[in-house]
């Protein structure tokens, strides 16, 4: 559909919001987030305060957007070199004027982690061809519905540049001029909000981040308490607190010496159970945000249950687990929304993954050696994948000399054509031979 086609469609549609969140609710949580069941509101930023979150978040993202994505014809695969000379290809390249891919599936695949949703809108040519990606922040983005059965999103312009790039657009914007990619959700129109359903455990470890920080300025915990046999007066008892609140408070001033006066003693105080607890609630923590991230615990440096397992093998866990399913799910949209398997040939999306799985050198060499020996790729391939140059005649694929076709022995068709003798017959006419000719 042209761009003229769709001109005003969206402010002549009846639409309605297809939860039933008010408006009130709509803006509370775009300011300040949810409030938890600590009391303290989880919004997205609020969330990323959380050391645990902001590393989930972080490491899936970038090793998503180290997945170099790429157009490849449907039947051939990854056995022929990419599509260059389409669209969708050179949106690959340069998804809009100011990211590069890698900034931008680092910003959209944070908003799928966050919020479940992210969104891009589509910019097209005159022709509706699609030119760029812009993408949008999903605490701005609601989904609406037409009577006719047709979906349109609310945007938010936040700043001049976005409002510029998106001038093309009504403030209603078509669906098939925006990138959707949903999580794990209730229907099939919009993902459900991860630091939403996650806000009660984000909001426990927000907490006793919060409590440790203001230990740490009260001179990290109470470690003593001063004692006297004296009886105190107030002015006495004031002073005393103002001068050692102004030497011991805070962490600039740890392990300085005080000097006591008026019979004072100081009693050190050893960890509690409560102190203990309180560092078993933290590590507690880390492992229940991880879940509901889907990152395992050698990704965020804690020794859990996967700590015996070869660091190999869990990464090839992490990745068969946890980034498969993402790439899977971006391919497939991406092959839905611009229609690549419509086309001729058709085409469909790819993300590499095999960066992620790079082994050690030794391991590699090892691999190249096998795959050359067995003839599965030419010396030149390996090359290729440790970035070094071809060699003159490494294009040939080499094969075992101690193997032929499957079923010579059987069937007389090894690989040089030879045949079997008939039963009774040699094959240099020797003695015993039933062949009349080999006996003259």
């Amino acid at each position: 559909m042209s761009i003229f086609s769709r001109f005003g469609r969206a402010v002549q549609a009846f639409v309605t919001k297809t939860d039933d969140t008010t408006i009130e609710a709509w803006f509370r949580e775009f300011g300040g987030g949810l409030e938890s069941a600590t009391g303290l509101a989880i919004s997205t930023a609020g969330a990323l305060n959380v050391s645990t979150v902001y590393a989930c978040v972080s490491m899936r993202a970038k090793d998503f957007a180290r997945c170099t994505p790429r157009l490849l014809p449907q039947k051939e695969g990854r056995s022929v070199d990419p599509v260059s000379n389409h669209p969708v290809a050179r949106i690959f390249k340069n998804p809009n004027t100011l990211q590069t891919w890698y900034e931008f599936a680092v910003m959209m695949h944070s908003a799928y982690l966050l919020r479940g949703n992210a969104y891009a809108a589509i910019i097209r040519n005159m022709r509706g061809d699609p030119v760029s990606l812009w993408p949008l922040n999903p605490d701005g983005v609601h989904l609406y519905e037409g009577q006719n059965g047709e979906l349109f999103y609310s945007v938010m312009r936040a700043g001049l540049y976005q409002t510029w790039q998106l001038r093309g657009f009504e403030t209603m914007i078509p669906e098939e001029d925006i990138l959707h990619i949903r999580g794990l959700g209730l229907n099939a129109l919009y993902g459900v909000s991860t630091i939403n359903v996650a806000r009660d455990a984000i909001g426990v470890a927000l907490g006793l981040e919060q409590q440790a920080a203001r230990f740490m300025r009260n001179g990290a915990r109470p470690a003593g308490v001063l004692q006297t046999d004296k009886k105190l007066t107030k002015d006495t008892a004031d002073r005393l607190r103002q001068q050692w609140t102004a030497m011991r408070e805070g962490v600039h001033n740890a392990g300085r010496t005080a000097i006591l006066e008026e019979g004072l003693k100081w009693e050190p105080m050893q960890l509690s159970s409560v102190d203990l607890e309180f560092i078993g609630q933290r590590k507690n923590q880390v492992e229940e945000i991880a879940r509901y991230f889907g990152v395992p615990l050698h990704r965020l440096g804690v020794a859990g249950e996967n700590s015996r397992i070869k660091l190999d093998d869990a990464d090839q866990s992490y990745v068969n687990t946890t980034v498969m399913p993402d790439l899977d799910m971006w391919e497939q949209r991406f092959d839905k929304k611009f229609a690549l398997g419509d086309g001729k040939p058709a085409l469909e999306a790819d993300f590499d993954e095999r960066l992620l799985l790079r082994a050690a050198e030794s391991t590699r060499m090892n691999n190249y050696r096998l795959g050359v020996l067995s003839g599965l790729m030419t010396p030149n391939e390996a090359r290729r994948l440790e970035g070094l140059p071809p060699m003159k005649g490494g294009d040939e694929l080499m094969f075992p000399v101690n193997t032929a076709a499957l079923g010579s022995d059987a069937t007389g068709t090894s690989a040089d054509g030879a045949g079997r003798p008939e039963d009774g017959t040699l094959p240099d006419g020797g003695p015993g031979s039933k062949n009349p000719e080999d006996a003259k």
